[in-house]
This record gives C-alpha cells, sequence and structure tokens, in this order.
C-alpha cells in the first residue's frame, strides 16, 4: 500500500533510486564523526560534516578520541553499501578497529539497499552496536535472531525508505517485523535537509498506515533512549524523564521493553 503523505510537500526522489545527490557523494562510503549535548557549533572539528572518502577514516577516529570528551561521541559509516566489500575497506576496518579500542561507540549504515552480508560486516567485523536502518537483515533469519538475543539497535527510517525505493510498498516493511518481535528499533527521520521531512513525519506514516499504537511508540522511545550514546549519568536521567512522561514506573518498564 503505497504510504499516505503526512506533509503537503516533500521531495520528489523517484522509489527507483536516491534524491538527486553529487556524484561524489553517491559513489563514496565514507566515515563522520558523530556529536552529542548542547556544544556550540563553533567548537565542533570540521570533519564532523565533511564527506570522508575511505583513505580518510584513520584520521576521523582520531578526531573522535582528540575531541571524546568534548561532545563526540561516535564514529558512523555511510554511503553507497552496494559497492562490493565496501564494508572491509581496509581504511574503514582500521579505523573501526581504532574506535573499539578507544571505546568510542560504533554506528553502520547497513542492510537498507543491500543485503544481510553487509549487516554481518557492519556487526562481526566493524563491531557496530547500532545499525543505521538493517531492513535486509530479515533475509538471513539466524542472523537476525543472533542481533535480537544481543539487542543489538535498528534505526529505522521508514518514510526515507519510501522516499528513496529502499522499501517498496507493496511489501511488509521491515519495521513491522521489527515491532511484531519486539525487537531493539527507533523511528529516526534519517536527513531532514534531504527529504524535507520531521521525525513527526515516520510517527504519523507508521501510526496510519502500518498500525502502529501509543504503547508501541512508549516502547521504541525507551529502547532509543537505552540505546543512546550518551554518557550513563544523562542516559539515566532522560530514562527518568520518559518514565515520568509515560507514567510508567522504571521497575515495571524493565520488564516491558528491552
Amino acid at each position: 500500500m503505497e504510504p499516505s503523505s503526512p506533509k503537503p510537500s516533500y521531495i520528489t526522489a523517484g522509489r527507483g533510486g536516491s534524491p538527486s545527490l553529487p556524484a561524489q557523494l553517491r559513489s563514496c562510503r565514507t566515515s563522520s564523526a558523530w556529536t552529542s549535548r548542547s556544544a556550540s557549533p563553533a567548537s565542533w572539528p570540521s570533519s564532523t560534516t565533511t564527506c570522508r572518502p575511505l583513505h580518510w577514516s584513520p584520521e576521523v577516529v582520531e578526531l573522535c578520541k582528540k575531541y571524546q570528551q568534548r561532545t563526540v561521541v561516535a564514529i558512523d559509516l555511510a554511503g553507497d553499501e552496494t559497492l562490493e566489500g565496501s564494508s572491509l575497506f581496509p581504511g574503514h576496518v582500521q579505523a573501526f578497529e581504532e574506535a573499539a579500542r578507544s571505546s568510542i561507540h560504533r554506528t553502520v549504515h547497513a542492510g537498507e539497499a543491500s543485503s544481510a552480508e553487509v549487516v554481518r560486516e557492519a556487526v562481526d567485523t566493524l563491531k557496530a552496536e547500532r545499525l543505521g536502518h538493517g531492513y535486509h537483515t530479515l533475509e538471513d533469519e539466524a542472523l537476525y535472531k543472533r542481533l535480537r538475543q544481543e539487542n543489538v539497535h535498528f534505526e529505522v527510517c521508514p518514510w526515507s525508505s519510501y522516499l528513496t525505493g529502499a522499501w517498496k510498498p507493496d511489501t511488509q516493511h521491515a519495521v513491522v517485523r521489527f515491532k511484531n518481535d519486539q525487537a531493539n528499533y527507533s523511528l529516526n527521520s534519517d536527513d531532514p535537509l534531504v527529504f524535507k521531512s520531521t521525525l513527526d513525519t515516520d510517527y504519523q506514516m507508521t501510526k496510519r498506515d502500518m498500525g502502529f499504537t501509543e504503547e508501541e511508540f512508549k516502547r521504541l522511545n525507551i529502547n532509543a533512549a537505552k540505546s543512546s550514546f550518551l554518557p550513563e549519568d544523562e542516559k539515566t536521567e532522560l530514562l527518568d524523564r520518559l518514565y515520568h512522561a509515560y507514567g510508567m514506573l522504571p521497575s515495571a518498564a524493565a520488564g516491558q521493553h528491552r
């Protein structure tokens, strides 16, 4: 079923391809640093917002280490995951190995448009703690079962997956399976500037077109907080605020939410 548009205007990317992007961005698989908390943009290293070719990945992780106590919390790998072996390029592997040694969190875009094997590379070789999208994990039931047991977090972006063609509307979206299995996942807006959407777009889409309930939104938001890369004291504070807002006792929530 075609999802209804939550907004009167949105990007008009064809479902068979990605939005119009410069060729050098479409054809590279790049590392970037993730920032957190309320830092002034002037204090961020410039590389946090720059497309970094694979041979610069070690430089990115060094910047992560340098700014680890100054709002940088994680390293991410994104880009064209359909390039054969792109997750295993030496520069990327070296950077993610160093990130793991340095206690820098790791997230990898995998399984959005490529196979479950790329997801396996992300978690086994790059030691990803979270997966951007991860839809094609469902092609490998054993892998999916294992990631659920290991509580790996899926960063799901339903609206962008419709616009880019990563999800075909005549099929069931992977997020419905994640919901039914009570997997560890969250709803995300992907890139609001590219897709001209907000997080509410994804909430409205899943509620109207996929039968999501308020209780499921609470569950996935608790999961998002638990799987965040916040320092433990800030994570605890965030969870306490959510439990209070939802009228839930932390002890009861612990049994209900993964």
